[in-house]
């Protein structure tokens, strides 16, 4: 039952992140579906799989990016509509919260370790997106040149 009210709470938390960037409303509850469906992921990932948060991150994020492309396709609009509110869910703010805190009251090597989890969370949200990227881009280009021999066999 709570993975199903933290699945709805990721649904909401995209659709009103979309609305906040005043994204298109034809998109808006379409991204909210790609937050949710992601954030399902992370969440079986971590609590039945025991994957670490980092992993589990990546994993969801690279997700959360091959859908996008693949709407943004179909809805013919930019990718980054679909990225941006997506992505709210992944921001590492709490670890930067705790990292400041940290420094601030004097924990140098607690503040550090802060640091260290929220640069790893970053890293694993860009990769998930660039490899994402990349296999959208080769896809692609399969796709376009598979098409272009059919019509140079055609033309013969």
């Amino acid at each position: 039952m709570d993975l199903i009210v933290q699945v709805i709470a990721a649904y909401i938390v995209t659709v009103a992140a979309g609305v906040t960037l005043e994204s298109p409303r034809r998109i808006v509850y379409r991204t909210g579906i790609i937050g949710a469906v992601s954030y399902a992921v992370y969440l079986i990932l971590a609590n039945y799989f025991g994957v670490g948060q980092v992993m589990g991150y990546f994993i969801s994020c690279l997700i959360a990016s091959i859908i996008s492309q693949f709407f943004a396709r179909r809805y013919k609009t930019a990718v980054i509509l679909f990225y941006v509110p997506t992505f709210y869910l992944y921001v590492p703010g709490s670890t930067i919260y705790q990292m400041a805190y940290n420094f601030i009251s004097g924990q140098p090597d607690a503040g550090a370790q802060s640091l260290v989890q929220t640069l790893m969370i970053a890293g694993a949200i860009a990769l998930g997106i660039f490899i994402a990227d990349s296999i959208m881009t080769i896809y692609l280009d399969v796709k376009n040149r598979s098409i272009q021999s059919l019509t140079k066999i055609n033309k013969r």
